[in-house]
């Protein structure tokens, strides 16, 4: 008699298995990889006019994987399906190396203590995004754009670690993605490091 039942227990999940499939594909959300580096190269320098050293430091918050964003009540959240490829600090470094390229500065990453370069050193203090007030997207409000957000503070020093200039820029741009706005801010404000300490 336990035979019987066991048998039909069995028959049953058997059964029923057939009519229960999970589509784990269509549950999960799609997600999306981004990278800060978006300066194209555009060298047309013969020759370089300044070569320095290069310090990147980001606060640890902000390098991370992930994109935050900040909303009207300034609470902080990981903004969901959008994610960076690699951590911000490795990506603003590209993005530095190929801006000096293009405005005649030769970028060293890892320079030889023996030679006596300038180095830049910038620190990221803030990276995230601003959201939309509203979460319906339309094409005509401005107030539906995500805004990027950067502040950072540069300092260049000689090789005898005397500082040689300073400053803080805050930039911010405002794109649709959110991913795109900080790529903007982020190259603007390195520009503008770069027109500095050129």
């Amino acid at each position: 008699m336990r035979f019987i039942q066991y048998l039909g227990i069995f028959t049953c999940i058997v059964l029923l298995q057939g009519c229960v499939t999970v589509k784990l594909k269509s549950v999960l959300p799609e997600q999306a990889y981004y990278s800060l580096d978006n300066i194209k190269l555009e060298p047309s320098c013969k020759t370089m006019n300044t070569s320095l050293g290069l310090n990147i430091s980001v606060l640890s918050p902000f390098d991370g994987k992930d994109i935050l964003g900040y909303d009207e009540k300034s609470q902080i959240e990981i903004l969901q399906h959008y994610k960076w490829i690699d951590l911000p600090k490795n990506m603003i470094r590209n993005n530095v190396i190929k801006a000096g390229l293009n405005h005649c500065i030769q970028i060293e990453q890892n320079p030889p203590i023996s030679q006596k370069l300038k180095i830049l050193q910038i620190n990221i203090n803030e990276l995230y995004v601003l959201q939309p007030k509203t979460k319906v997207q339309s094409k005509d409000s401005k107030e539906n754009f995500y805004t990027g957000y950067i502040y950072l503070h540069y300092e260049l020093m000689g090789y005898d670690l005397k500082r040689l200039k300073n400053g803080i820029i805050v930039a911010t741009s405002q794109d649709s993605n959110p991913a795109k706005s900080l790529q903007n801010a982020v190259n603007e404000a390195l520009q503008k490091v770069l027109m500095q300490v050129k």
